[in-house]
């Protein structure tokens, strides 16, 4: 279910959506060998913003969902559990300002920290990640750009296979 709001007004817009969904999954994961039977329930607030003046914009937008595997038949242990790799929070912002043919600007993305696997031990840890780019354009149809893909090297661990480090084994985690 979502039921959402629009506002635009001069340069400004904003839009809000509440959502709640169930959902089932039958599957197999090749990786661990196991089978899957789960209802998964989630709810939240998705959020975008924009707003422009002059050769000034900015668009941003977040995500907040509260996720739980709310019934597991083949691991029941997992019940009440937030499922893999679904953080809290995702955002991203996107500043910039052109004039003259020319335009700057930076994305900003990120994610607050998720559990790497359904078991809940480990964590991927929250992330944030800078992007800068120029592009000017040269004649109608021709644009000259230069990108900056993740300017400060951060680390955005988005998976991993493990569910915690075991002692005793390999202590490694595949992200």
């Amino acid at each position: 279910y979502e039921a959402g709001v629009k506002w635009r007004s001069g340069g400004f817009g904003l839009f809000g959506t509440l959502f709640y969904a169930e959902t089932q999954e039958q599957n197999f994961e090749a990786t661990s060998q196991r089978f899957f039977d789960r209802v998964y329930e989630a709810y939240g607030l998705e959020l975008e913003a924009t707003y422009g003046y002059q050769g000034f914009f900015i668009s941003a937008g977040a995500t907040w969902t509260e996720a739980e595997i709310a019934e597991d038949a083949l691991s029941p242990a997992v019940a009440g559990n937030t499922p893999r790799r679904q953080p809290d929070l995702i955002y991203q912002i996107t500043p910039s300002y052109s004039d003259f043919g020319v335009t700057i600007g930076a994305n900003i993305i990120g994610s607050t920290d998720a559990y790497a696997q359904d078991n809940n031990s480990l964590i991927l840890p929250a992330y944030t990640q800078v992007n800068l780019f120029a592009d000017y354009a040269l004649t109608e149809g021709l644009l000259l750009s230069l990108n900056v893909n993740n300017l400060f090297n951060a680390k955005g661990f988005t998976e991993a296979e493990e569910g915690a480090i075991v002692d005793g084994r390999s202590n490694i985690i595949r992200a």
